[in-house]
Parts: C-alpha cells; sequence; structure tokens
C-alpha cells in the first residue's frame, strides 16, 4: 500500500489475557508518550480485567 510502504515497525508487544467478548465490548486504554529526550512509551491496559503491558523505545 502506497501509505504504509514508508512506515518503520518500532517495536511491538501483546496485551493477553483478554477474555473472549463480541466485537467492540472489549475496552482497551492505549496511551502513547514521548519525552523531551525522543524516548516513547506506550502501554495498553485491558479496562475489564486491569492486565496491561507497556513499552518503552529509545531509538
Amino acid at each position: 500500500d502506497a501509505m504504509t510502504k514508508d512506515n518503520n515497525l518500532l517495536g511491538k508487544f501483546e496485551l493477553t489475557g483478554i477474555p473472549p467478548a463480541p466485537r467492540g465490548v472489549p475496552q482497551i486504554e492505549v496511551t502513547f508518550d514521548i519525552d523531551a529526550n525522543g524516548i516513547m512509551n506506550v502501554s495498553a491496559v485491558d479496562k475489564s480485567t486491569g492486565r496491561e503491558n507497556k513499552i518503552t523505545i529509545t531509538s
């Protein structure tokens, strides 16, 4: 796709243990934070279970 060919993967993680539910029911809160040094923190929380995962990207 012309829109995605120049994208670069910065990192990835999985948020596991989300209980089965109909599409649109799970509430996942994703937060992106970039500090003054260009370090990006990404976190995701399943609002129903409290399960959380996060990643820090430094380059």
